[in-house]
């Protein structure tokens, strides 16, 4: 399973999510999205209707929010 983590660089959300994964050491993908682009904002609304960042997918599995997506970390990684 590949963990992609969709984030703007500039989001201290996406920040704490980051630190989680370098600390366990886990490979990831970084998807930079730029939701002031109307079409990257579209592509990843539709990965998640709500379209806020950062969003982590395991595989077929999207987290949302920055505190579950590291409680996911812990307990599946």
């Amino acid at each position: 399973m590949a963990l992609v983590l969709h984030y703007h660089p500039l989001s201290s959300y996406c920040w704490k999510v980051l630190i989680a994964l370098h600390e366990k050491g886990l490979p990831f993908e970084l998807r930079t999205v730029d939701l002031g682009d109307p079409g990257e904002r579209s592509a990843f609304a539709a990965l998640w209707p709500t379209a806020k960042i950062p969003l982590l997918q395991d595989g077929d599995c999207y987290i949302p929010e920055t505190s579950i997506q590291i409680e996911h970390l812990d307990l599946h990684h």
